[in-house]
Protein backbone atom coordinates (compact mmCIF):
# COMPACT_ATOMS: atom_id res chain seq x y z
CA UNK A 1 0.00 0.00 0.00
CA UNK A 2 2.77 2.43 1.07
CA UNK A 3 5.29 1.32 -1.91
CA UNK A 4 1.68 2.06 -4.35
CA UNK A 5 1.38 5.87 -2.69
CA UNK A 6 5.32 6.59 -3.08
CA UNK A 7 5.07 5.45 -6.90
CA UNK A 8 2.30 7.33 -7.18
CA UNK A 9 3.55 11.06 -5.69
CA UNK A 10 6.62 9.91 -7.67
CA UNK A 11 4.88 10.08 -10.63
CA UNK A 12 3.36 12.57 -9.57
CA UNK A 13 6.23 14.74 -9.26
CA UNK A 14 7.92 13.43 -12.55
CA UNK A 15 5.19 14.75 -14.58
CA UNK A 16 4.95 18.40 -12.60
CA UNK A 17 8.55 18.89 -12.66
CA UNK A 18 8.60 17.48 -16.59
CA UNK A 19 5.83 19.98 -17.58
CA UNK A 20 7.71 23.13 -15.87
CA UNK A 21 10.81 22.06 -17.60
CA UNK A 22 8.84 22.26 -21.15
CA UNK A 23 7.34 25.58 -19.66
CA UNK A 24 10.56 26.88 -18.32
CA UNK A 25 12.57 26.30 -21.74
CA UNK A 26 11.83 29.31 -23.95
CA UNK A 27 12.30 31.14 -21.41
CA UNK A 28 15.44 30.33 -20.02
CA UNK A 29 16.87 30.14 -24.08
CA UNK A 30 15.90 33.82 -24.41
CA UNK A 31 17.78 34.97 -20.95
CA UNK A 32 21.14 32.91 -22.34
CA UNK A 33 21.10 34.04 -25.57
CA UNK A 34 20.58 37.43 -24.51
CA UNK A 35 24.36 37.48 -23.23
CA UNK A 36 25.88 35.51 -26.17
CA UNK A 37 28.15 36.78 -28.08
CA UNK A 38 28.15 35.94 -32.14
CA UNK A 39 30.55 33.01 -31.71
CA UNK A 40 28.42 31.28 -29.77
CA UNK A 41 24.49 32.17 -31.25
CA UNK A 42 24.88 31.06 -34.60
CA UNK A 43 27.08 27.39 -33.99
CA UNK A 44 25.97 23.76 -34.07
CA UNK A 45 25.76 22.02 -31.95
CA UNK A 46 24.01 24.80 -29.89
CA UNK A 47 25.86 26.22 -26.35
CA UNK A 48 23.29 25.57 -23.92
CA UNK A 49 25.31 27.98 -21.80
CA UNK A 50 27.49 30.97 -22.74
CA UNK A 51 31.33 30.36 -22.03
CA UNK A 52 31.74 34.41 -22.38
CA UNK A 53 28.87 35.90 -21.28
CA UNK A 54 28.98 39.40 -23.05
CA UNK A 55 26.60 43.12 -23.08
CA UNK A 56 27.04 43.71 -26.35
CA UNK A 57 23.79 42.23 -27.84
CA UNK A 58 22.06 44.87 -25.36
CA UNK A 59 24.48 47.90 -26.73
CA UNK A 60 24.31 46.72 -30.25
CA UNK A 61 20.25 46.46 -29.66
CA UNK A 62 20.63 50.65 -28.62
CA UNK A 63 23.01 51.74 -31.47
CA UNK A 64 21.12 49.75 -34.17
CA UNK A 65 18.00 49.98 -33.51
CA UNK A 66 15.78 53.31 -32.22
CA UNK A 67 14.72 51.27 -29.22
CA UNK A 68 14.66 53.98 -26.64
CA UNK A 69 12.07 55.18 -28.61
CA UNK A 70 9.93 52.34 -28.51
CA UNK A 71 10.91 52.30 -24.79
CA UNK A 72 9.40 55.59 -24.40
CA UNK A 73 6.33 54.75 -26.29
CA UNK A 74 5.56 52.01 -24.02
CA UNK A 75 5.86 53.78 -21.28
CA UNK A 76 3.28 56.56 -22.08
CA UNK A 77 0.74 54.07 -23.77
CA UNK A 78 0.97 51.52 -20.28
CA UNK A 79 1.07 54.62 -18.14
CA UNK A 80 -2.02 57.01 -19.45
CA UNK A 81 -3.85 53.65 -20.41
CA UNK A 82 -3.44 51.92 -16.83
CA UNK A 83 -4.41 55.08 -14.95
CA UNK A 84 -7.22 56.62 -17.23
CA UNK A 85 -9.14 53.07 -17.27
CA UNK A 86 -8.22 52.40 -13.56
CA UNK A 87 -9.98 55.86 -12.65
CA UNK A 88 -12.64 55.77 -14.60
CA UNK A 89 -13.63 51.85 -14.28
CA UNK A 90 -13.25 52.74 -10.33
CA UNK A 91 -16.07 55.42 -10.54
CA UNK A 92 -18.14 53.35 -12.74
CA UNK A 93 -17.67 50.15 -10.62
CA UNK A 94 -18.69 52.51 -7.44
CA UNK A 95 -21.95 53.92 -8.82
CA UNK A 96 -22.94 50.83 -10.18
CA UNK A 97 -22.28 48.73 -7.18
CA UNK A 98 -23.98 51.23 -4.97
CA UNK A 99 -26.55 53.40 -6.75
CA UNK A 100 -28.55 51.25 -8.36
CA UNK A 101 -30.22 53.11 -11.53
CA UNK A 102 -32.93 52.08 -14.20
CA UNK A 103 -30.91 50.33 -17.29
CA UNK A 104 -27.53 49.33 -14.59
CA UNK A 105 -28.41 45.66 -15.17
CA UNK A 106 -28.32 46.62 -18.96
CA UNK A 107 -24.68 48.46 -18.96
CA UNK A 108 -23.60 45.45 -17.15
CA UNK A 109 -24.57 42.98 -19.71
CA UNK A 110 -23.25 44.88 -22.48
CA UNK A 111 -19.89 45.04 -20.66
CA UNK A 112 -20.13 41.51 -20.57
CA UNK A 113 -20.86 41.60 -24.14
CA UNK A 114 -18.06 43.12 -25.08
CA UNK A 115 -15.48 41.24 -23.27
CA UNK A 116 -17.29 37.52 -24.93
CA UNK A 117 -16.35 38.96 -28.66
CA UNK A 118 -12.57 38.17 -29.26
CA UNK A 119 -10.63 41.06 -29.85
CA UNK A 120 -9.03 40.11 -32.99
CA UNK A 121 -12.53 39.93 -34.94
CA UNK A 122 -12.59 43.71 -34.14
CA UNK A 123 -9.11 44.54 -34.86
CA UNK A 124 -10.21 45.72 -38.80
CA UNK A 125 -13.18 47.88 -37.75
CA UNK A 126 -10.83 49.83 -35.61
CA UNK A 127 -8.29 50.29 -37.85
CA UNK A 128 -11.08 51.35 -40.40
CA UNK A 129 -12.15 54.08 -37.65
CA UNK A 130 -8.55 55.15 -36.56
CA UNK A 131 -7.43 55.67 -40.33
CA UNK A 132 -10.99 57.58 -40.52
CA UNK A 133 -9.60 59.58 -37.38
CA UNK A 134 -5.89 60.17 -38.96
CA UNK A 135 -4.84 58.36 -36.02
CA UNK A 136 -2.73 55.72 -37.51
CA UNK A 137 0.68 55.60 -36.76
CA UNK A 138 0.12 57.25 -33.15
CA UNK A 139 0.70 56.61 -29.61
CA UNK A 140 -3.69 57.52 -28.83
CA UNK A 141 -4.28 55.34 -31.02
CA UNK A 142 -3.32 52.58 -29.12
CA UNK A 143 -4.40 54.43 -26.15
CA UNK A 144 -8.26 53.92 -27.69
CA UNK A 145 -7.85 50.57 -28.32
CA UNK A 146 -6.60 49.16 -24.85
CA UNK A 147 -8.66 51.50 -23.36
CA UNK A 148 -11.83 49.83 -25.13
CA UNK A 149 -10.15 45.94 -24.95
CA UNK A 150 -9.30 46.73 -20.40
CA UNK A 151 -11.88 48.83 -19.59
CA UNK A 152 -14.92 46.32 -19.14
CA UNK A 153 -13.06 43.85 -17.29
CA UNK A 154 -11.73 46.60 -15.12
CA UNK A 155 -15.24 47.57 -14.15
CA UNK A 156 -16.17 43.88 -13.90
CA UNK A 157 -13.23 43.46 -10.86
CA UNK A 158 -13.88 46.31 -9.08
CA UNK A 159 -17.37 46.07 -8.77
CA UNK A 160 -17.23 42.99 -7.47
CA UNK A 161 -14.77 44.23 -4.62
CA UNK A 162 -17.45 47.11 -4.10
CA UNK A 163 -20.51 45.11 -3.64
CA UNK A 164 -18.35 43.19 -1.17
CA UNK A 165 -18.51 46.97 0.58
CA UNK A 166 -21.43 47.31 3.69
CA UNK A 167 -23.64 50.25 2.62
CA UNK A 168 -24.36 51.19 6.01
CA UNK A 169 -21.10 52.42 6.20
CA UNK A 170 -21.32 54.84 3.55
CA UNK A 171 -24.90 56.18 4.71
CA UNK A 172 -23.63 57.05 8.01
CA UNK A 173 -20.21 58.44 6.90
CA UNK A 174 -23.05 61.01 4.45
CA UNK A 175 -25.29 61.50 7.47
CA UNK A 176 -22.50 62.57 9.85
CA UNK A 177 -21.39 65.33 6.70
CA UNK A 178 -19.16 63.90 4.21
CA UNK A 179 -19.99 63.49 0.75
CA UNK A 180 -20.57 60.85 -1.64
CA UNK A 181 -17.53 61.81 -3.15
CA UNK A 182 -15.35 62.46 0.16
CA UNK A 183 -17.31 58.91 1.26
CA UNK A 184 -15.91 57.17 -2.11
CA UNK A 185 -11.97 58.22 -1.47
CA UNK A 186 -11.93 58.10 2.56
CA UNK A 187 -14.20 55.55 3.23
CA UNK A 188 -14.80 53.06 -0.09
CA UNK A 189 -11.21 53.13 -1.69
CA UNK A 190 -8.83 52.23 1.25
CA UNK A 191 -11.36 48.84 1.83
CA UNK A 192 -11.17 48.50 -1.99
CA UNK A 193 -7.35 48.71 -2.64
CA UNK A 194 -7.50 45.34 -3.63
CA UNK A 195 -9.70 45.05 -6.00
CA UNK A 196 -8.45 48.38 -7.73
CA UNK A 197 -4.97 47.16 -7.79
CA UNK A 198 -5.78 43.64 -9.30
CA UNK A 199 -7.55 45.66 -12.07
CA UNK A 200 -4.44 48.23 -12.27
CA UNK A 201 -2.40 45.05 -12.61
CA UNK A 202 -4.01 42.99 -15.41
CA UNK A 203 -4.78 46.42 -17.41
CA UNK A 204 -0.75 46.82 -17.07
CA UNK A 205 -0.02 43.29 -18.08
CA UNK A 206 -2.31 43.88 -21.14
CA UNK A 207 -1.42 47.42 -22.30
CA UNK A 208 2.46 46.55 -21.85
CA UNK A 209 2.39 43.08 -23.78
CA UNK A 210 -0.46 43.82 -26.32
CA UNK A 211 1.23 43.23 -29.72
CA UNK A 212 -1.53 42.70 -32.43
CA UNK A 213 -3.44 45.99 -32.47
CA UNK A 214 0.25 47.56 -32.10
CA UNK A 215 1.57 45.34 -35.11
CA UNK A 216 -1.82 46.93 -37.36
CA UNK A 217 -1.83 50.43 -36.22
CA UNK A 218 2.02 51.24 -36.20
CA UNK A 219 4.62 51.23 -38.78
CA UNK A 220 7.37 53.65 -37.73
CA UNK A 221 9.77 54.30 -34.47
CA UNK A 222 7.58 57.12 -33.61
CA UNK A 223 4.36 54.95 -32.28
CA UNK A 224 5.48 51.73 -32.14
CA UNK A 225 5.76 49.95 -28.49
CA UNK A 226 8.79 47.90 -27.19
CA UNK A 227 6.49 44.90 -28.41
CA UNK A 228 6.86 45.43 -32.21
CA UNK A 229 9.97 47.18 -32.31
CA UNK A 230 11.36 44.06 -30.88
CA UNK A 231 10.74 42.48 -34.26
CA UNK A 232 13.04 44.88 -36.22
CA UNK A 233 16.00 42.55 -35.26
CA UNK A 234 13.93 40.37 -38.28
CA UNK A 235 15.81 41.08 -41.66
CA UNK A 236 15.32 40.02 -45.02
CA UNK A 237 17.98 37.09 -44.88
CA UNK A 238 18.97 36.96 -41.27
CA UNK A 239 17.49 37.07 -37.39
CA UNK A 240 20.04 39.05 -35.13
CA UNK A 241 18.84 36.29 -32.38
CA UNK A 242 20.93 37.58 -29.67
CA UNK A 243 19.86 40.95 -29.70
CA UNK A 244 16.51 39.73 -30.22
CA UNK A 245 16.45 37.95 -26.84
CA UNK A 246 17.86 41.26 -25.33
CA UNK A 247 15.05 42.86 -26.78
CA UNK A 248 12.27 40.31 -25.37
CA UNK A 249 14.49 40.61 -21.68
CA UNK A 250 13.86 43.70 -21.72
CA UNK A 251 10.39 43.95 -22.82
CA UNK A 252 9.46 41.28 -20.07
CA UNK A 253 11.58 43.07 -17.10
CA UNK A 254 9.16 46.37 -16.39
CA UNK A 255 5.96 43.80 -16.29
CA UNK A 256 8.00 41.19 -13.89
CA UNK A 257 9.37 44.03 -11.90
CA UNK A 258 5.58 45.81 -11.66
CA UNK A 259 3.83 42.56 -10.60
CA UNK A 260 6.30 42.07 -7.48
CA UNK A 261 5.71 46.30 -6.98
CA UNK A 262 1.89 45.79 -6.88
CA UNK A 263 1.56 42.51 -5.15
CA UNK A 264 3.21 44.25 -2.09
CA UNK A 265 0.42 46.86 -2.05
CA UNK A 266 -2.52 44.73 -3.04
CA UNK A 267 -1.39 42.04 0.35
CA UNK A 268 -1.28 45.61 2.28
CA UNK A 269 -4.74 46.57 0.87
CA UNK A 270 -6.08 43.60 1.99
CA UNK A 271 -4.15 44.02 5.37
CA UNK A 272 -5.87 47.62 5.69
CA UNK A 273 -9.43 46.57 4.63
CA UNK A 274 -9.69 43.84 6.91
CA UNK A 275 -8.71 46.07 9.80
CA UNK A 276 -11.21 48.67 9.28
CA UNK A 277 -13.66 46.80 8.33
Amino acid sequence: MRKSFLESRALSYGIAILFLSFMMLPIYWTVVTAFKPDTETYVFPPVYFPKEPTLTPFKLLFESYPFWDYIQNSIILTTVTTAFVTFIGMLAAYGISHYPYRGGHFVLITLLVTRIIPPLSLLIPFYLVISYLGLVDNVLSMIIANVYLTYPFAVLIMKSFFDSFPKELIDSAIVDGCSRTGALFKIVLPVGAPGIASSAIITFLWTWNEFIYAMVFTSTSQAQPITVGVFDCIGDIFVNWNQMCAGALLAALPGIIFVFVAQKYLIQGLTAGALKT
